[in-house]
C-alpha cells in the first residue's frame, strides 16, 4: 500500500507521520498561490515559502516524498495573459526550486506546461479532473500523466468501471479512500470551482467562501442518514478488495485536519483495520472552531477573511459559523457523539454493492443502503434537528436573496 496523506504544517506532524512506512508522499500547498486550490484559504494554516522549503526538506529527511497541489479546477483566463503567464511560470519554477518531488494538476494546459518546462516533477492528475471512465485516463497518460487519482464520485463503487480504467492505463492509479461525498452530486463542479477560487491570489473576494454547496450535502445527510452510508468513502479493512483490482495508491484527506485526528485515520487506514465510529475516518473536518484546537491566530485570520458585511451581511454569516462548527463533529466516541457509523457492523456491505449495479437502478427502488444505515447509523435527535433548523434558515436567505439585500 502507498499512501498520499494530506499535510497541514502543523509542527511536528511529519515525524509522526513518518513512523508508517505505508505514508510515501504528503501533499499541500502555500495557503495561496496565483493558481489556487482544493481548500479556501481561511480554512488552512498560512504558510510561507520558507515553511514550505522546510517541510520539504524534513519530508525528505524521513524518505518521505512531496506533492504540491496545483489542483485549481481552472486559471480563470490567467494563462491567457502575459502577465498570467510570468505569474504561473514562476511559481513552477519555486515549486522546482523547493525540492517538491512531484505536482498535482487538474487542467490539461498546465500539465502540459510542467512536463515542457519542468520534466524533473511528477505529474498526478487531481480528483478535480474528474477521470470516470477509461477513454478519459488514456487522453491524461497521453499527456504526461504519472499518477492519475480517479474520480470518487464516479467510480469508488462502481468496480467494472475501475477496472475498465485500470486496464486502459499503465500508469499508477490513487483512490480517495476517505471522502464524505455523495454520489451523484450536482454541486461537485460548482464547488470544485467555488473552493478554487477561494484559494487563489488575487481573488476578488479576497478568500471569502460562503461554501453552500458544504450545506446542502451535510444538511442531506442529516435529513436522511441513508445518505451516511451513500457516500463514496472505502473502509479501512476493504482496501484489499481494490488492490486487487490493480489499484495500489491511496490518498488520504483533509489539510484543515487536527494533527491527532489525522494520525488516526492514517493508522486505521495502514493496519486495516478499524474498530469504532466510521465517522472518524471520514467526517468533514476543518481547523475553525476550538475542538480542533484553533489557535487565536487562525481565528483572528479567519474573521479578517470571512467578516466581509459589504458581501454579506453579518446575520447570516454569523449564521453560517454557528452552522459549520455545529455540523463539523469533534467526538467521535460512542457516548457524547451526535453521529455514530458502526465500522465493524459493516463488514461485508462492499459485497453487497459489488453485486448491484448503482448506475443502472433507482436507489429508492433498491433499498440495500437504505437497510443498511438503519442498522449501522446513529444521528442524536437534538443534535439533528437543531442543526437543521440552522440549514433551513441559511438556505431560505440564499434563494429569497436577503442574506444579501
Amino acid at each position: 500500500m502507498n499512501l498520499s496523506v494530506a499535510y497541514t504544517f502543523e509542527p511536528g506532524i511529519i515525524d509522526r507521520l513518518a513512523q508508517f512506512p505505508d505514508v510515501k508522499e504528503i501533499y499541500g500547498k502555500l495557503d495561496r498561490d496565483c493558481i489556487g486550490g482544493g481548500r479556501a484559504t481561511f480554512t488552512l494554516r498560512r504558510t510561507p515559502l520558507s515553511r514550505l522549503n522546510e517541510s520539504i526538506s524534513n519530508a525528505h529527511a524521513h524518505g518521505i516524498a512531496f506533492n504540491y497541489l496545483i489542483n485549481a479546477a481552472n486559471m480563470a483566463g490567467l494563462e491567457q495573459t502575459r502577465s498570467g503567464q510570468r505569474k504561473i511560470r514562476r511559481l513552477l519554477d519555486r515549486i522546482d526550486e523547493s525540492g517538491a518531488d512531484g505536482v498535482t494538476v487538474s487542467t490539461p494546459y498546465l500539465l502540459r506546461l510542467v512536463k515542457s518546462l519542468h520534466p524533473r516533477l511528477k505529474a498526478r492528475v487531481g480528483v478535480f479532473a474528474v477521470v470516470d471512465g477509461p477513454e478519459k485516463a488514456r487522453r491524461w497518460e497521453d499527456l504526461g500523466a504519472d499518477t492519475i487519482c480517479v474520480s470518487a464520485i464516479a467510480c469508488n463503487r462502481n468496480f467494472n468501471r475501475l477496472r475498465d480504467i485500470r486496464r486502459a492505463v499503465r500508469c499508477n492509479l490513487e483512490l480517495l479512500v476517505n471522502a464524505s461525498c455523495l454520489p451523484g452530486c450536482a454541486y461537485e463542479l460548482t464547488h470544485m470551482n467555488m473552493l478554487s477560487q477561494s484559494s487563489r491570489t488575487g481573488d476578488r473576494l479576497g478568500g471569502f467562501c460562503l461554501d453552500y454547496c458544504f450545506l446542502d450535502c451535510s444538511a442531506r445527510r442529516l435529513s436522511d442518514p441513508v445518505n451516511f452510508i451513500k457516500a463514496v468513502w472505502i473502509r479501512p479493512e476493504d482496501i484489499v478488495k481494490y488492490e486487487q483490482m490493480g489499484y495500489n495508491w491511496f490518498k488520504i484527506v483533509e489539510r484543515s485536519c487536527p494533527g491527532d485526528l489525522l494520525i488516526r485515520r492514517v493508522k486505521a487506514y495502514t493496519e486495516r483495520y478499524f474498530d469504532g465510529n466510521l465517522y472518524e475516518l471520514i467526517a468533514p473536518v476543518a481547523q475553525i472552531k476550538r475542538g480542533f484546537g484553533v489557535s487565536r491566530m487562525q481565528q483572528i485570520r479567519m474573521a479578517t477573511i470571512m467578516a466581509k458585511p459589504w458581501l454579506v451581511k453579518m446575520g447570516p454569516l454569523l449564521l453560517m459559523k454557528s452552522y459549520i462548527e455545529s455540523v463539523l463533529v469533534d467526538n467521535f466516541n460512542k457516548e457524547g457523539t451526535p453521529v455514530y457509523i458502526d465500522n465493524k457492523a459493516l463488514d461485508g456491505f462492499l459485497d453487497g454493492i459489488r453485486l448491484r449495479d448503482c448506475d443502472s437502478q433507482q436507489c429508492d427502488t433498491c433499498g440495500y443502503c437504505r437497510a443498511v444505515a438503519g442498522k449501522v447509523v446513529t444521528v442524536e435527535p437534538q443534535y439533528r434537528e437543531k442543526a437543521l433548523s440552522l440549514a433551513a434558515r441559511l438556505d431560505e436567505g440564499l434563494v429569497s436573496g436577503k442574506h444579501w439585500f
